[in-house]
């Protein structure tokens, strides 16, 4: 399923349908095709239309159905599919998706998007607001208008060039930000964590793999791994009130008067320049560098 903005004040549906071969019946197919051509699956009342509504499930057997919407950018829509794709592209919005099967992919929507996938990737670029949820696939969310939620149960998450808060959770797969101007919240069960160019606060939580996280403006950090490393670059000139903490691994960093150096350097806690915000650093059972 295919949404795009056009220039017109009209909204125009087109629909391509095609026999599966080689799987059913042809004259069954054919024959489900010729019905739907005969009563295409449109309905509209008022300002709402419902496309590719199906009242007789039977009526789908043996074919493919591919259907184009081209709609006022003054448009709202909610999308759903059991087995395929979705594209939404400039609308107002809000939008939101929901795909059993098939990857979703949202651009240039002014207000907010919703997606929701149980098995695969979804896109989103250039849009309002995010909210995220996916069972299995990758997510990737870039040059995002305000927040963003992601939730992933296997699969990679990619953020980048954020101009709100970012909140990432995901269970299997890595997660990565990049250029995010509030705060960023990051939970991963298995995989690794990276969030890079940060100008506001970070928490960032994983059972096991590496935490690496840099700042461009100084703000509050907590770093929590059980099994990984944490590395930890912080805004340049700016000062910070350190605790790090590592059961077996070393910890590094240039800090002043470092105010628990037990000899085997364990933990080091003190202050870079004047001081400022806490940087809480703790790991089980790696290294920490603070640069």
């Amino acid at each position: 399923m295919v949404i795009t903005a056009g220039s017109a004040e009209t909204v125009r549906v087109r629909a391509v349908i095609k026999p599966l071969y080689g799987r059913f019946d042809l004259s069954l197919a054919e024959a489900n095709i010729r019905a739907l051509e005969q009563n295409p699956p449109i309905e509209q009342v008022g300002n709402r239309i419902r496309v590719g509504y199906v009242k007789d499930p039977a009526l789908l057997r043996g074919i493919t159905m591919h259907i184009e919407i081209e709609t006022p950018h003054a448009t709202q829509a909610h999308a759903h599919t059991r087995s395929g794709g979705i594209r939404i592209d400039g609308i107002d919005g809000p939008a939101e998706t929901e795909t059993l099967s098939g990857r979703t992919e949202i651009s240039n929507v002014v207000t907010e998007a919703k997606a929701v996938g149980h098995s695969g990737a979804i896109v989103i670029r250039g849009t309002g607001r995010v909210s995220v949820r996916n069972q299995s696939g990758g997510i990737q969310l870039l040059g995002i208008h305000g927040t963003a939620e992601t939730e992933t149960r296997s699969g990679r998450t990619e953020i980048s060039d954020v101009s709100g808060g970012v909140h990432s959770i995901t269970h299997s797969g890595s997660i990565s930000i990049d250029n995010a101007r509030g705060a960023v919240v990051a939970n991963n069960t298995s995989g690794s964590i990276d969030a890079f160019q940060l100008s506001g606060s970070v928490h960032a939580q994983t059972k096991s793999g590496a935490i690496r996280i840099s700042q461009i403006s100084p703000a509050p950090i907590r770093a929590l791994a059980d099994s990984g490393a944490i590395e930890v670059e912080l805004a340049s000139r700016s000062g910070y009130l350190i605790d790090a903490q590592s059961n077996s691994g070393r910890v590094t960093g240039l800090v002043k008067d470092n105010l628990d150096n037990n000899g085997v350097s364990h933990r080091l806690k003190g202050q870079i320049g004047a001081g400022g915000p806490l940087v809480d650093l703790d790991t089980h059972s790696s290294r920490i560098a603070i640069n």
